[in-house]
């Protein structure tokens, strides 16, 4: 993955593989969650954005199915199930 830096309070960083259009965000606790079925212009935005954890939360979060594939800081290291849901 190629981390790219976010300027969020909630977002550390994103990587995007646009052939399996998932999106992939770390937050600032460490816990790591992908998005399936992102194009390639909204990961684009979420990315040059100046406010990207309110995009993420107005476009993406609730609106693709996720899959948590590393825990935050209360269980470092630990891997979840990588089985997508949609939040909502």
């Amino acid at each position: 993955m190629a981390w790219r830096g976010l300027q969020s309070r909630h977002l550390n960083a994103g990587d995007y593989d646009p052939e399996a259009q998932t999106l992939s965000i770390q937050f600032v606790n460490g816990a790591v969650y992908q998005y399936r079925g992102v194009s390639q212009t909204t990961a684009d935005t979420l990315f040059q954005t100046g406010s990207p954890g309110s995009y993420f939360h107005d476009k993406i979060r609730g609106n693709y199915p996720e899959a948590k594939v590393m825990d935050g800081q209360t269980k470092k290291g630990r891997r979840s199930s990588n089985s997508f849901r949609r939040r909502g």
